[in-house]
């Protein structure tokens, strides 16, 4: 090689502390040979390959596989990746590389960077494993990286939660905004659990399916490890569905019991008495419940199964409507016989003789025992729920359809200055400031109504007027019958002092951190805003590059700390020569580039205009300033170009700018300026 496209050294500066394999390939007729490897890449020969073919240096299985992909690179002229391994197999190389075709000086060049990657390899390894077990899956079932980003999904998850796997891959799982604000820690806690090589087998919350109904999951979070590392989480919902509840018109059933028998037995329990409450019948089902058998239960009094849960006055009263003829509808609390308590919705039928007296009692009977125990945890849930909110430090308001406010959470008193009964009945966009007011109503049409929740940053208003800033999720609540808005649901927490610093970090973005004047990156954003304006109303742009002369001897002279304060003041003493209407931008040490708008399109005119404000710099300059009991009248060098004579773009200004700086000091010496011709 003859050094054309890159020397040794420079290739060594570029590539010899990487990690990956590095080769830098030459095509020679229908070979390939070594230019440069890098230092990793040196350990695969047992000697030095440069200037030598693969052929000469790999086996040739390998051989024929790298010059078919090096070949293809070429003829596309473009990137490529191939690996050298394949999945379930025994290979020990586990590659891959990213091929660049380079063409330079009439030769071919080939880039090759080789990266390891094995655990990759086991990664899709197990995906493959995973994805047919996904595929059986009845339940909603995910895998997420460790980086809490979607890997893979079964298509029950998407057909759940109306979500395209595919398009969900590689991005995180939060975003997907599957879980509420208000479960988001505990849900975060028990991924980070699962990370940490801790499942949790089941968890019970609460999310919105793809119809738009809300239902409860119990959630299991499962670590996959590999060496002993966790690369991965298994999460699965199962579904809580409500206990079936059995409603069977009891008709006369007198003279038709025998008929009905059957299917009551496998639905029901039944239990007939005689009218003081003797069991004369029981069906299998109802012995079961009682764990007595029917031998047991059969000539004793129903009193047997009183477990006292309930007070006699609750017995009398039933017993007072059966006597009376009534049917009687209720849940009784029994006692089995070892001891355990169940629940049983009890629908209990005089039955009458032919003569219309009463002489027995019909008992169906159906366990909702479990109901109980769900009804009692969802009045725990609603309890732990008001907790959290009453409690919280979030901001919760709730309005109807039209957006009237029918809840607010008590620290709206607190931070926002109102009373409870102040915001009930008010709009929910009279809360905020204007911006924010048209920024919601934006949304409230292009994405909430369509997507049903939002997250937006909103500015709230205060009693007394002041505004904050919060970060506020809005859901749209739909009724289960008319699929309908009904409720909107606002969570808002409060970001003032992250919305503060984002603004503190987005100026020291486009300032100097030393003059805090507009850096060389505002100047770029700015420049094409100003160029519109400029063609919009015939001005023309001045670009003035102004160096001031000797800055180093104040430094070398005063030392770092004077040579700040310099430099301050010579930004100071530039914004005071010019208009409010023009930028001044220090682009590093004691460049400075000053940008006069709405100048003359007319070129003897604007040169006037740039005179006068170039003299105006020069006796600010020479008014100078005192620092440390030391007073200073620096002087400038100026370089000037304007938009349209001498470029359309900021570069073209800069450089043409810099070019008239350096041939007003090489021709005119210290405190001159020059037009760019």
């Amino acid at each position: 090689m003859n050094g054309n496209l890159i020397t040794k050294e420079q290739f060594d500066a570029l590539y010899q502390n990487c990690l990956d394999f590095v080769f830098l390939m030459e095509k020679v007729s229908d070979e390939y040979h070594y230019v440069y490897i890098n230092r990793a890449a040196e350990d695969v020969f047992d000697e030095s390959p440069i200037d030598k073919s693969l052929s000469a240096c790999l086996e040739t299985e390998v051989v024929e596989m790298i010059v078919k992909y090096y070949n293809e690179s070429i003829e596309k002229q473009q990137l490529l990746q191939y690996r050298d391994f394949y999945l379930f197999s025994d290979t020990k190389r586990t590659n891959e590389t990213t091929v660049t075709p380079i063409y330079y000086g009439g030769k071919q060049y080939i880039l090759a960077v080789t990266k390891e990657i094995s655990q990759q390899k086991v990664m899709e390894e197990k995906n493959l494993f995973l994805q047919s077990l996904f595929d059986m899956k009845m339940d909603p079932t995910i895998v997420l990286a460790n980086d809490l980003t979607f890997f893979d999904g079964n298509p029950k998850f998407e057909q759940y939660f109306n979500c395209k796997i595919e398009d969900w891959k590689g991005r995180m799982f939060f975003d997907f905004q599957l879980v509420s604000p208000e479960d988001h820690e505990s849900f975060a806690e028990h991924l980070q659990d699962a990370l940490n090589g801790r499942g949790h087998p089941s968890v019970l919350y609460t999310h919105k399916k793809a119809d738009g109904i809300e239902s409860q999951f119990l959630v299991s979070f499962s670590p996959i490890t590999t060496n002993n590392q966790v690369v991965a989480i298994y999460i699965q919902w199962l579904e809580l569905t409500k206990n079936i509840q059995l409603k069977e018109d009891l008709r006369q059933v007198n003279h038709m019991l025998n008929s009905y028998k059957g299917a009551l037995n496998s639905a029901a329990n039944i239990c007939i008495t005689d009218k003081n409450g003797v069991i004369k019948f029981v069906n299998e089902r109802y012995a079961q419940s009682s764990q007595y058998s029917a031998d047991e239960l059969i000539g004793n009094s129903t009193k047997i199964l009183n477990s006292r849960t309930q007070p006699s006055s609750f017995y009398e009263e039933m017993w007072k409507t059966l006597l009376n003829g009534q049917i009687w509808r209720g849940e009784i609390c029994n006692h089995s016989k070892y001891g355990n308590r169940y629940w049983m919705d009890t629908t209990i039928v005089p039955i009458f003789s032919d003569n219309g007296e009463i002489e027995s009692f019909l008992s169906v009977c159906f366990d909702v025992s479990d109901k109980k125990i769900m009804m009692t945890n969802l009045r725990n849930i609603e309890k732990t729920f008001r907790l959290i909110t009453e409690n919280t430090n979030d901001l919760i308001v709730i309005t109807n359809d039209d957006g009237i406010i029918i809840y607010v959470s008590p620290n709206h008193i607190n931070r926002l200055g109102f009373e409870k009964d102040e915001l009930l009945g008010r709009f929910y966009f009279d809360m905020m400031s204007d911006d924010s007011k048209e920024l919601l109503k934006s949304e409230f049409s292009s994405t909430l109504l369509e997507e049903g929740d939002v997250q937006i940053d909103l500015q709230i208003k205060t009693k007394n007027g002041e505004t904050f800033w919060a970060e506020t999720y809005l859901t749209a609540v739909k009724d289960a019958e008319r699929d309908e808005v009904f409720q909107y649901v606002s969570v808002a927490r409060e970001i003032t002092h992250r919305k503060k610093r984002e603004d503190q970090l987005r100026f020291m973005a486009y300032h100097d951190s030393l003059t805090l004047l507009p850096n060389r990156r505002y100047l770029l954003m700015e420049f094409t805003k100003l160029v519109k304006e400029a063609i919009a109303l015939n001005y023309a742009i001045t670009l003035l590059y102004i160096d001031g002369d000797d800055f180093k001897k104040v430094n070398d002279d005063y030392g770092h700390d004077v040579g700040d304060d310099f430099i301050r003041n010579f930004g100071l003493a530039l914004v005071a020569s010019v208009r409010d209407l023009d930028i001044v931008s220090r682009i590093g040490g004691d460049e400075f580039i000053v940008v006069l708008t709405n100048m003359s399109n007319d070129q003897y005119i604007r040169k006037q205009q740039v005179k006068n404000t170039i003299k105006r710099i020069q006796q600010t300059l020479k008014d100078g300033w005192t620092i440390n009991e030391q007073h200073f009248s620096p002087t400038s060098s100026i370089g000037i170009a304007s938009f349209p004579e001498n470029g359309h773009s900021i570069e073209d200004l800069l450089d043409k700018a810099d070019e008239a700086l350096y041939i007003a000091k090489k021709t005119k010496g210290k405190n001159s300026y020059h037009f760019s011709s």
